[in-house]
């Protein structure tokens, strides 16, 4: 036989107890599972943080007077860079008019990034660049230092257009292909007192050229004979034609006396 409890009528029992009761296990599991997801949460929390630049050249903010030639960039972490490809990776170096004077090629190296340049006027340039981060995502952000060069002297033309890796960018060649190498002459010899000597061009041969040069030959020839050949050649000379003066004379007695 059940008793009434002091304060409540007969036949009414308390359900304070049997409340508690089942509240207690109720909230055991709340709780549970509220810290089961606060410590899911944190490894994803740590997961999702993307490297962060640490170091540049130039430094943001930082004010140069001579064109470094790159820029470099140095993350806290190792970079994801597949194999020997680049994709994800870009760094930009623009003026305050938007024009561009990076070559479009990156090197990565661990944790750095290094992109060649070939700065133009004196003035603010600002840096974007976007990497993929040590956990697999792309991560971006920009930055800006000011060029005050002592001289204008050897400034480059930027491009309106984004530079692309292997094409002509600001830099060698200055925005201009690569002309074709020309054959250079070959140099004169030198003789050992030190002084170019003078290359004979080769003449080309002709019939005419031989014949003119076999006259100059023997012309030569008669000129070296010794003397005593040359008196006797006159010698002979003079006896014929001191026969031919005799023979005419003869003919003409011989036809006188015919006539006669």
């Amino acid at each position: 036989m059940s008793s009434a409890r002091p304060g409540y009528p007969a036949g009414v029992s308390s359900s304070r107890t049997g409340a508690a009761g089942l509240l207690t296990p109720a909230l055991t599991m709340t709780g549970a599972i509220a810290l089961a997801l606060a410590l899911a949460t944190v490894p994803a929390a740590g997961a999702s943080a993307h490297d962060a630049l640490e170091s540049s050249a130039p430094a943001a903010g930082e004010s140069i007077s001579t064109d470094p030639g790159t820029v470099s960039l140095t993350y806290s972490d190792t970079l994801m860079a597949i194999g020997e490809t680049t994709d994800g990776f870009a760094v930009q170096v623009t003026d305050a008019e938007g024009m561009h004077y990076e070559s479009g090629c990156v090197a990565i190296a661990d944790s750095s990034v290094t992109t060649p340049i070939a700065l133009g006027d004196a003035g603010g340039y600002t840096v974007t660049w976007q990497v993929v981060s040590s956990d697999g995502h792309p991560t971006s952000g920009q930055y800006e230092f000011d060029y005050s060069p002592a001289t204008l002297d050897g400034a480059h033309d930027g491009l309106t257009d984004p530079a692309v890796c292997g094409e002509p960018w600001a830099g060698e060649p200055d925005g201009a292909p690569v002309d074709e190498p020309s054959t250079a002459a070959s140099p004169a010899p030198v003789d050992e007192a030190g002084s170019a000597a003078t290359p004979t061009p080769a003449a080309e041969t002709s019939d005419s050229d031989s014949a003119a040069a076999s006259a100059v030959d023997a012309d030569l020839s008669a000129a070296a004979l010794p003397g005593w050949a040359v008196v006797l050649i006159v010698l002979a000379g003079l006896g014929v034609l001191a026969a031919i003066v005799v023979l005419v004379l003869r003919r003409m007695r011989a036809g006188g006396d015919d006539r006669r």
